[in-house]
């Protein structure tokens, strides 16, 4: 790829548009997320590079002064805190990993603010949980208290706040963590530093992904530390996340000192993902993926799965064939037909008990709070 077009597909955001992705230049690259792996900032053992922190701070801090807005996810927190207490494995105890956690958070923003602070740049620690994002108004919350911080001329640094979450509150790694605030701040770009140079097929790297959901997963090779977590399947899926809300995503080598300035530089670095054509509304988007486990499945029959997929309809009342699990009105369900097959999730406007006694054309699910399984494999 050559730097020209490299510099077109750092993109702008749109409004979403059922025909094209508009790619701009780099230099309209106005507000990122960067998020940095526990395996750029952290040896094989968990114990923290220093000097990986400096040069980061430093391509971060000529962003600012670039008159951009950039802000960090930062892994690392509790591989700190499993070499404080001498651990060469990570935890699987929640309790354990919340003790890292709470050990090494203190180290790592220290470093970071004595980091950035030779470039006279503040910073902020934002903690937050899935729970945070899985809520509207703290959603909506979050992300002013982002702006406001970015709006101050202050760098956010943000990380799952691990020393609370439960397993079903959490995102599940910080590559879909970076995605989800990414997508709150109507960011322009991600990218994601881990210690391999992108995504690679057959020992080569891919420099362009144009649809994430027709990579073979399979394939992909799985995490080899015991101290990090994640790996290239939650970057892909960080991707999609990101890609429906209209951001494309790089994933490049950290290790590298320069390499975030070489990407702003439209030099060919990395993977890049590019949004597809057609992607979703903000509301849309929230209950794909802001909303992480369905709370119950509501199971309809063949006319209804029809009505929804192919007409575009609501869900009624009298598709409803079963109803799984219990929860309220206004829950995150899943929707599948009678052979097991999801193919939407919504908001319900009624809860699992009210749904065995409604009846007739009343709507269950309204159009506009569901999103078709298949509107997702782009």
């Amino acid at each position: 790829m050559t730097n020209r077009s490299r510099l077109k597909a750092l993109g702008s955001r749109q409004e979403p548009s059922p025909t094209a992705y508009s790619l701009q230049p780099a230099a309209t690259v106005q507000r990122l997320v960067v998020k940095v792996g526990a395996s750029v900032l952290t040896d094989a053992r968990g114990r923290l590079l220093a000097e990986r922190i400096t040069p980061l701070a430093d391509q971060l801090a000529a962003c600012a002064r670039e008159g951009r807005q950039p802000l960090l996810v930062s892994s690392g927190a509790i591989a700190c805190g499993m070499a404080k207490l001498g651990l060469s494995a990570r935890p699987k105890p929640l309790a354990q990993l919340q003790a890292c956690a709470a050990i090494g958070q203190s180290e790592l923003m220290h470093l970071y603010t004595l980091a950035f602070a030779r470039h006279g740049v503040s910073v902020a620690q934002v903690l937050l949980t899935q729970e945070d994002l899985a809520d509207r108004l703290r959603f909506r919350n979050a992300k002013q208290t982002l702006l406001t911080l970015l709006h101050r001329r202050v760098l956010p640094i943000i990380n799952e706040n691990d020393t609370v979450a439960v397993e079903e509150i959490t995102f599940g790694d910080n590559d879909r963590l970076a995605a989800l605030v990414a997508s709150a701040v109507d960011a322009h770009l991600l990218v994601i530093l881990s210690d391999v140079e992108g995504f690679l097929q057959h020992g080569k790297l891919v420099e362009r992904i144009e649809a994430v959901n027709q990579i073979d997963r399979r394939a992909l090779a799985q995490p080899t530390r015991g101290t990090t977590k994640g790996g290239m399947a939650s970057k892909l899926e960080a991707a999609r996340i990101a890609g429906h809300s209209g951001i494309p995503l790089i994933i490049a080598n950290g290790t590298r000192p320069s390499a975030l300035g070489e990407i702003l530089a439209g030099k060919p670095v990395g993977t890049l993902c590019v949004p597809p054509r057609a992607r979703l509304t903000s509301r849309k988007w929230w209950i794909a993926f802001a909303l992480r486990q369905p709370r119950g499945t509501i199971v309809i029959d063949d006319g209804a799965a029809h009505a929804l997929s192919e007409r575009g309809s609501s869900l009624l009342a009298s598709g409803v064939r079963q109803v799984r699990g219990r929860f309220e009105a206004g829950a995150f369900v899943a929707v599948a037909d009678v052979a097991g097959r999801e193919l939407a999730r919504g908001v319900a406007g009624y809860s699992s008990a009210e749904l065995a006694r409604v009846r007739g054309g009343k709507t269950v699910i309204p159009r506009g709070h569901l999103v078709l399984t298949k509107d997702l494999q782009r």
